[in-house]
């Protein structure tokens, strides 16, 4: 921007000084012409001092100075405080499981050893299983255990089944049931939980995220429990069932009116979580005849008989 000038700083080289001799020398001229004006009175000649008149002289008022609008104001931008710093949230140490809570395993003195093979964490590697019973005087307590390859071993304590008895049956599967984990492949048990005069009672055991043993639930605070029995009028029984690579447990029951035709039906066992619940049943009909409906009183799978004509119970 160019610096403002005094109006002093306008006025020519020969300065201020040269202005006041110039108005010095037009005074000295002004006052030699009234002195050499003569007026004669009564014939005398006398000098007349004649004074110039005095010029009222208006003196302009100092000049108004726009305000120079050609400096933009400036515009200074508030001053903000910077953000706060950015914490990354803290994230909590890994903490590995705790051990299963049971894991103990047959003693020298266990009775009806059953055991049983398959996948049951589902990492392609075969697992181990075992049921059977520990003597306690009159009777026994009873347990079901997994021993997870390269995993932990757990154990599921039954207790005392009075009359009946627990025994693994087979490895079965039930995660292609509605509710399964994506992409599981596991391998779960059926095993005998209890018996009395009119059949058997099955449960199902699985391994939990934790590599442990649970029993399945029937989602009412019970442990979900099939059964196989027969009587005249009416049979009931477990088999398995699925179609393009998927399994699942299905209920059987057949009754009777007079023992010639038979109304069957079987329902799907799904599964949620731990959970397993009686899910679509298909209804038809049988002849008394048919050698299928044995199969409505027996626990079979994989073209395996567990319970029933040619079983191991």
């Amino acid at each position: 921007m160019k610096p403002r000038t005094s109006p002093l700083r306008s006025i020519p080289p020969m300065g201020l000084r040269g202005v006041m001799a110039v108005a010095s020398f037009a005074a000295f001229g002004l006052l030699a012409t009234a002195c050499s004006s003569e007026t004669t009175i009564n014939g005398a000649s006398s000098a007349e001092t004649t004074a110039a008149p005095v010029t009222s002289e208006t003196v302009a008022p100092p000049a108004t100075i726009a305000p120079d609008t050609t400096i933009a104001p400036t515009t200074v931008a508030p001053t903000l405080p910077p953000p706060p710093p950015t914490v990354a949230p803290s994230v909590p140490p890994t903490v590995p499981p705790e051990g299963c809570a049971v894991t103990n395993a047959p003693s020298g003195s266990a009775v009806q050893v059953t055991p049983v093979s398959g996948d049951f964490n589902g990492d392609g590697v075969t697992d181990n299983a075992v049921s059977w019973g520990e003597p306690t005087g009159g009777g026994a307590t009873w347990f079901v255990r997994t021993e997870i390859n390269g995993g932990p071993a757990s154990t599921f304590a039954l207790g005392d089944l009075g009359v009946g008895f627990a025994a693994l049956l087979d490895r079965v599967d039930v995660d292609y049931s509605l509710g399964a984990p994506d992409g599981s492949n596991e391998d779960e048990l059926l095993a005998i939980v209890g018996s009395n005069a009119s059949g058997y009672n099955l449960g199902v055991f699985g391994i939990g995220a934790d590599g442990c043993i649970f029993q399945f639930d029937d989602g009412a605070g019970g442990a979900f429990s099939l059964a196989v029995s027969g009587t005249v009028s009416m049979m009931s029984g477990v088999g398995c069932d699925g179609g393009a690579g998927s399994q699942f447990l299905i209920a059987r029951q057949a009754t009777t009116d007079d023992g010639i035709g038979w109304q069957v039906s079987d329902t799907r066992i799904d599964r949620s979580g731990q959970t397993l619940t009686l899910g679509v049943t298909a209804v038809g009909a049988l002849s008394g005849d048919d050698p299928i409906l044995p199969e409505y009183g027996e626990a079979t799978c994989n073209g395996n008989v567990y319970i029933g004509a040619g079983g191991d119970y």
